[in-house]
């Protein structure tokens, strides 16, 4: 998301493939970053003007779920055993990684099915528990 800084010029901490780099931000200067990111350095979002027939109208970039996450999520899936590629796809379209273990967390039920579903409280609930006791 393109984010553009209102206020002091500031450095942002970058993370890349090798590891982070510090970029500075000018007051007035348009970055790219993460929405949360963003957000939490207090930078403003970029809105652009466009158009709809004769209407000027404001638009805003939105951030898209980043395909990385759901590739990393298919693999650690299809890795616990009783679960195959198919069910794997299936689970990454309905849910995020967070989103399951906020479903497990929460009792609520998981369309799919029942031995499927015990094998996912089994394995999640583990992580779940283990990351909730580590805070």
């Amino acid at each position: 998301m393109r984010f553009i800084n209102k206020g002091e010029p500031t450095q942002v901490r970058i993370k890349e493939n090798s590891g982070f780099r510090w970029e500075s931000v000018k007051t007035n200067e348009v970055i790219d970053l993460p929405e949360d990111m963003g957000f939490a350095n207090g930078f403003k979002p970029l809105i652009t003007e466009g158009k709809i027939g004769t209407t000027k109208v404001e638009t805003k970039q939105i951030e898209l779920i980043d395909e990385l996450n759901k590739e990393d999520f298919y693999t650690e899936l299809v890795k616990i055993k009783g679960i195959g590629k198919y069910t794997a796809k299936d689970l990454v379209l309905m849910f995020t990684r967070d989103s399951l273990i906020d479903a497990i967390k929460n009792n609520k039920p998981i369309p799919i099915r029942n031995d499927i579903e015990k094998i996912l409280r089994r394995e999640y609930g583990k992580r779940w528990k283990t990351y909730n006791c580590k805070r």
